[in-house]
Order: C-alpha cells, then sequence, then structure tokens
C-alpha cells in the first residue's frame, strides 16, 4: 500500500469515527465507551481473555456480568475485529433502552446495525436475517458465517427474505470467516451490500 493509500485509508476512517462518536453523544450521552483493551479486560473476572479489537469501542453497559454474557459478547468482539480490519469503526452500544425499543448491537460507520453469527446450514442465513429484520423494516444486519455455506447461496437466502417483504430495506454486511477464495485460505472475506441490489 502507498503512502497516498495510507492516508486516504485513515481519513476515511477518521470520518467513520466520528461519525459513531457524534451517533453515541446524540443518543447515548451518558455512557462511558471503553476504548482500551488493557482497561476492558480488568472491568471483571467476565472480561478477563476476552480481546477487545483495536479500534472497536464498548459501551459500559455492555460488560458481561455472567458467562451467557460473556460468551455473546465475545461473538460480538470477533464481528467487530472483521470490520475494523477492513478499515471501519465500530462501537458495541448498550443493549437498552426506551420501552418496547428494539435494540441493535452496534453503530457502524454511523448507521445502526444487527449482528448475528451462523454455525448451522444455510437455512440458518434465512431465518436469522429474517429475525434481525424483525427488529424493524430498515435495520441494517451483519451476518458473519462461520460454516462452509457459499456467497452464492447466502445471497439466494437472503433474496428469499427481501422477495417476501418488500418493505425490508437497509444494508447487509456478510462475512465468510476462514473463507477460501482464489485457492488462497483467509481469515474473512467481507461483502458490503444494500437491498436495493436485490431488486
Amino acid at each position: 500500500m502507498t503512502r497516498d493509500q495510507r492516508e486516504i485509508n485513515r481519513r476515511i476512517l477518521s470520518g467513520r469515527v466520528a461519525a459513531n462518536e457524534t451517533y453515541v453523544a446524540d443518543k447515548y450521552p451518558h455512557e462511558v465507551f471503553i476504548s482500551s483493551p488493557v482497561k476492558f479486560e480488568k472491568v471483571n473476572k467476565f472480561t478477563k481473555g476476552l480481546a477487545l479489537p483495536k479500534g472497536v469501542k464498548v459501551a459500559r453497559s455492555r460488560i458481561p456480568v455472567n458467562s451467557d454474557q460473556r460468551d455473546i459478547l465475545r461473538k460480538e468482539l470477533r464481528q467487530a475485529a472483521i470490520l475494523t480490519g477492513c478499515n471501519n469503526s465500530v462501537f458495541l452500544i448498550p443493549e437498552h433502552g426506551a420501552y418496547k425499543e428494539r435494540l441493535v448491537d452496534a453503530v457502524i460507520n454511523g448507521l445502526l446495525y444487527e449482528f448475528r453469527n451462523i454455525t448451522g446450514n444455510a437455512r440458518a442465513v434465512e431465518d436469522e436475517f429474517r429475525n434481525a429484520k424483525g427488529k424493524g423494516g430498515d435495520v441494517n444486519v451483519f451476518i458473519n458465517i462461520d460454516s462452509g455455506i457459499p456467497k452464492s447461496e447466502a445471497r439466494r437466502r437472503i433474496a428469499l427474505v427481501l422477495g417476501r417483504h418488500p418493505d425490508y430495506t437497509g444494508k447487509i454486511i456478510v462475512s465468510f470467516s476462514r473463507a477460501e477464495k482464489l485457492g488462497i485460505i483467509r481469515d474473512s472475506i467481507v461483502y458490503f451490500w444494500d437491498t436495493k441490489n436485490f431488486r
């Protein structure tokens, strides 16, 4: 990567971080966000051993207080690391809100996203995407596929859901963990889609 490209990427990331900062300052003015891996790991026994990826911030209210919450947060941190590895800014936001407010997991580059992790078969893509969109037709969704489901099948399953729900809008991020591309194994391959591209 050239010096000019690094500078362009730095400016893009700076804008994305600013978008997240603006969002959380408006929506969560009293929330503390942790960005230091050392401070994060020392919060309590459930954060010990959890890696806070560089560039990710976690709302203090998201700190796990039991092993189930720890397991969920571990998956979300892994997904956040995939995105920050692609020059994105990710803040894991509070899981509490106003009465009957449908909560999502993160703000990515200034936009709200619901996280889903798939370890099963292709049907799970359809089910999890539909369930995520159930939080609101305009909810953006980030799906990490941690199984052998090919891109074409994942895209087909998402298209099935969108075909049945023309009111669903928003952006879709799909990552394939341990994916193979051109004969090379990579930790993850990430695709950024929009519901408009399916119609």
